[in-house]
Formats: C-alpha cells, sequence, structure tokens
C-alpha cells in the first residue's frame, strides 16, 4: 500500500523558503491554483474518523492546463506527522463530479483555496502554499509504500532541520480543520 508521508508548518517567508528551497537543490515546478471541495455524509464521518474526502479543481498558472481529481485520505497513520494513505484519480469535470456526490447524499463543507509552487528533489515534493484566509505554508512529502514510512519521514526530518524549522514549527491540522476553527 501506498502512502503519503508529509509534515506541514507554517512558514514567515514564502520568498526566503523558495530561495532556500533551490539552494537545496530543489527544482521548481508548476505553480497551481487549487481548489478543494471537501464533503461529509450522515453514513460516513470523515472528520470524527480523520478521513478526508474531496474533488479538487486544478488551474496550472505556468501551462495555462486545468485538471480535476477525486481523493480520499485515509486517517494519520502516527502521532507526529501527516502520514496517510491516500486514493486519487482524475475526474473529467470537478462541477458534474461534485454534484453526483451531492445527489448521493454527501455534503460539501467550505472550500479551501490555495496558490501552491511545486518543487521537486529525488522523490520529494516541496509546495509552498499560500491558503485563502490562513496564510503561508510548506508541505514537504514523499509517496512511498507503508514500509519504507520511516526513512521517508527522517528524510523530511533533515529537510526540515536544514531550512532551520523544528518539530514544533509543524502542524497535523489541515487546511479544512484550522479554517473550520476561525
Amino acid at each position: 500500500m501506498s502512502v503519503e508521508v508529509e509534515i506541514k508548518l507554517k512558514i514567515n517567508s514564502r520568498t526566503d523558503i523558495e530561495r532556500v528551497l533551490e539552494e537545496m537543490g530543489f527544482v521548481r515546478a508548476d505553480l497551481v491554483l487549487e481548489s478543494d471541495t471537501y464533503y461529509t455524509s450522515d453514513h460516513h464521518d470523515f472528520a470524527a474518523l480523520d478521513e478526508a474526502f474531496r474533488v479538487r479543481s486544478t488551474e496550472n498558472r505556468t501551462t495555462g492546463k486545468r485538471s480535476a481529481a477525486i481523493t480520499y485520505k485515509g486517517a494519520k497513520m502516527d502521532d507526529i506527522s501527516m502520514s496517510r494513505q491516500e486514493l486519487e484519480t482524475t475526474v473529467g469535470d470537478a462541477k458534474t463530479c461534485r454534484k453526483i456526490l451531492e445527489h448521493i447524499g454527501f455534503r460539501p463543507v467550505p472550500p479551501v483555496e490555495k496558490l501552491r509552487q511545486y518543487f521537486h528533489r529525488e522523490n520529494i515534493t516541496a509546495c509552498v502554499d499560500t491558503v485563502t484566509s490562513l496564510g503561508d505554508y510548506l508541505e514537504l512529502e514523499i509517496i512511498v509504500e507503508t514500509e519504507e514510512k520511516r526513512e521517508a519521514l527522517d528524510k523530511i526530518k533533515e529537510i526540515r532541520q536544514m531550512i532551520g524549522y523544528s518539530m514544533q514549527d509543524t502542524t497535523r491540522t489541515s487546511y479544512l480543520s484550522m479554517l473550520l476553527a476561525k
């Protein structure tokens, strides 16, 4: 089973983090605008189960391309990171997908919108996010098989230290939960 090993932290300066990532050998990739519609339902309480179910619309500001995907995220797998199972597939039309889900009993919650700059180095993805109503964050993630989770988390911790942040700077709270708490 593949898992997304991830940490997230609030950053002081988007520009500084982007510069540091490039100095560390990360390659700047696409700049995208992501709009996430998360769902809940009477028959499955995603929040209580620490799971997430969303439809994401993406506008790639680098290429002009638009896309959409539907994603299920399982419960967090440990007490120190955002690591969880993630199942995702593309959909042809986000609006139609959202309508289908709503017709079969899923209810949308307030959307999460962010401007995300992707960076890549080897198998590591760094995302520098500006989240509407929340500010700037950095996500570091690696997709691995379950048995490789510990090594991936160690690699991410090393990068976190190199950019000058500690474990106390990280958060296990999703953007959606942060927005709902406001």
